[in-house]
């Protein structure tokens, strides 16, 4: 009895686990821009992401699961303390629903560079990268009428789990 119990167990755990493999890709110089002037609220800044999965040579059919595992955020030097309260990440494309993916509130004071907080909740991120096109969406909320144009940059790391 005690041998066929652990022959049913032994068994059940052999087909349970899957081999699965997580690769990490570093999107290192996402350019995030808008042209000015912008307003007191929030205002939007964008950038194109292609043939992301492709690139790393990544079947997106073999994908179990994408997280978004860091962000962080470069300000430019013409952006002083206070002109922005808050910055939130969210990734959308063509075919799919946007994804807040990343959020920092409050602005930390004195820092160029801010690592934003990574949502728990991801799930949907797959869709949007199995495209060859998708967007990266920052929300920067801000507290005054601001005239010059900006450019963020951010580094951004996934963790792709395949099969």
């Amino acid at each position: 009895m005690k041998k066929l119990l652990f022959i049913s167990l032994f068994v059940i755990i052999l087909f349970s686990c899957k081999n699965q493999t997580v690769t990490s890709i570093e999107l290192n110089d996402v350019k995030l821009t808008a042209e000015g002037p912008y307003f007191e609220g929030p205002n939007s800044f964008q950038s194109k992401i292609l043939n992301t999965l492709k690139i790393n040579n990544i079947n997106p059919e073999n994908v179990d699961k994408i997280v978004l595992a860091s962000a962080i955020l470069i300000l430019p030097d013409s952006i002083e303390d206070g002109l922005i309260q808050d910055f939130s990440l969210q990734l959308v494309s063509n075919s799919s629903e946007m994804k807040k993916v990343a959020f920092i509130n409050p602005i930390p004071t004195g820092k160029k560079e801010i690592e934003l907080t990574v949502a728990q909740e991801q799930d949907g991120i797959n869709e949007i990268f199995s495209k060859e096109e998708f967007t990266t969406l920052l929300d920067a909320n801000f507290s005054k009428d601001f005239e010059t144009n900006i450019q963020f940059k951010a580094k951004l790391k996934f963790n792709i789990t395949t099969h």
